[in-house]
């Protein structure tokens, strides 16, 4: 488990960043909204506590949907007004004030699928329009590694402390926007905020496949031993990603 947390994620961010750097930020932010983070996370829940547990945490993802939509939009929305660490701290303020709100609503799959669904669909009118990156300067050497080291942190920190604290926390931290904040970060400090909006923008279109996987492992895990249920969520994920590929 500890070599899937460490391995896994890091190697995927790598692979988005490579993506971004052969085919743009946008293709990239669509390939890293594939739920490579939540997916692994929520995996390793059920495999360490259950499925009862599983199912629970992938609806309080569905749930924590709309508050990483939240962050994608305020970062996407400050980044061209403020540096890197200004616009991460607020826009990873408003993500967990978001899910402090969360708490006050039913904790039911229906009003996680609702909230969902309303934010992936007014997420991209909020953003704005989509930014034009500038001409991409030469990575410097240590960027991918530095990359891979903060997700792996990430992912241990999200996933170590949602199984503490029980589902609902394990389903929010699933959620946690690690491959955003992470990608972002970089991409705002190293070619500027158009970069970065350019990659968010790229998210925020295939973040319906995180949807899809969190509800179809919701329902499978209620019904399914762990194997089935997560091959049938990532079935169902890898078509509605085909579905949403940028054109």
């Amino acid at each position: 488990m500890i070599l899937l947390k460490l391995l896994l994620v890091p190697l995927l961010l790598a692979a988005v960043t490579l993506a971004g750097r052969r085919w743009g930020q946008s293709v990239a932010g669509w390939l890293g909204s594939f739920p490579i983070v939540a997916g692994p996370i929520l995996l390793i829940l059920s495999i360490e506590n259950g499925a009862g547990f599983g199912a629970r945490a992938a609806q309080m993802a569905m749930a924590c949907i709309a508050a990483t939509m939240a962050f994608f939009v305020v970062y996407a929305r400050l980044s061209d007004r403020l540096g890197w660490p200004a616009t991460m701290a607020a826009s990873l303020v408003v993500w967990g004030v978001a899910v402090a709100l969360l708490q006050a609503l039913p904790q039911t799959l229906p009003v996680a699928t609702a909230l969902a669904l309303v934010a992936l669909a007014l997420s991209p009118a909020a953003m704005g329009a989509r930014p034009v990156p500038a001409e991409r300067r030469a990575p410097h050497p240590l960027e991918l590694p530095a990359r891979m080291l903060a997700g792996a942190a990430l992912t241990l920190a999200t996933s170590g402390l949602g199984a503490r604290f029980g589902a609902e926390a394990s389903g929010y931290a699933a959620l946690f926007p690690v491959v955003g904040a992470t990608v972002a970060g970089f991409s705002h400090a190293a070619n500027g905020a158009p970069s970065a909006g350019a990659f968010l923008h790229g998210m925020t279109r295939g973040m319906w496949s995180v949807a899809v996987f969190c509800g179809a492992l919701a329902l499978g895990l209620a019904r399914w031993p762990i194997a089935p249920a997560f091959a049938a969520a990532t079935a169902a994920t890898v078509a509605m990603h085909a579905f949403t590929r940028p054109r």
